[in-house]
């Protein structure tokens, strides 16, 4: 028994022996890693593409809220309107959202008019809306008529969009929307 023992403990310590992978086993496993790789590669590209597209809604969702619930808290006038600067609103959405305070009632941002927020355009997809401004009332509903907006994916590629429907209640609601053509990532789209 003890020779048996001895003759497995001596092939394990052989000095003879080498333990590894063959050039060939390496190459066949890099060549696997790649293919899957490049299978991977593509989809990977579509998730980041709709986690900034997400990411963006959900900003902007987030700004609605803060302009509702300041509007409840503090019975004033809120007003959402797109803005490139922060400093006064403009006329596309893709150039930036900013809210306001709007003491004087009139959808412009004046001295005596305070930001509460503002969220600059980003390279990796855009907003559109169908409203030139959301203004929210003392009580959280919107002081004029619903309307919508959109985030597309920047350029022409197709992906999902996510859009935000707002009522005259002043409640915010998202869609997702899966395009194959990005027919509704226009800037005259309807409610």
């Amino acid at each position: 028994m003890k020779s048996t023992q001895h003759l497995q403990l001596s092939q394990q310590a052989s000095p003879d022996r080498t333990t590894g992978f063959s050039l060939l086993e390496l190459m066949v496993v890099i060549s696997i890693t790649l293919i899957i790789i490049t299978f991977a590669a593509p989809s990977f590209g579509s998730l980041i593409s709709r986690s900034q597209i997400n990411s963006k809604a959900n900003t902007v969702f987030d700004i609605f809220q803060l302009a509702r619930g300041t509007a409840i808290s503090q019975r004033k006038f809120i007003t959402l309107c797109p803005s490139t600067d922060g400093r006064q609103c403009d006329q596309r959405w893709q150039l930036g959202v900013m809210a306001f305070i709007d003491n004087n009632h009139d959808r412009e941002l004046s001295e005596n008019d305070e930001i509460i927020a503002f969220l600059p355009s980003t390279t990796s997809s855009t907003l559109h809306g169908n409203q030139p401004y959301f203004t929210y009332n003392s009580l959280g509903a919107l002081k004029g008529r619903m309307g919508s907006l959109i985030t597309c994916p920047s350029g022409e590629k197709t992906s999902t969009s996510v859009r935000l429907l707002v009522s005259l209640m002043g409640r915010v609601r998202t869609q997702e929307q899966h395009n194959e053509t990005n027919t509704s990532c226009k800037s005259d789209f309807k409610y």
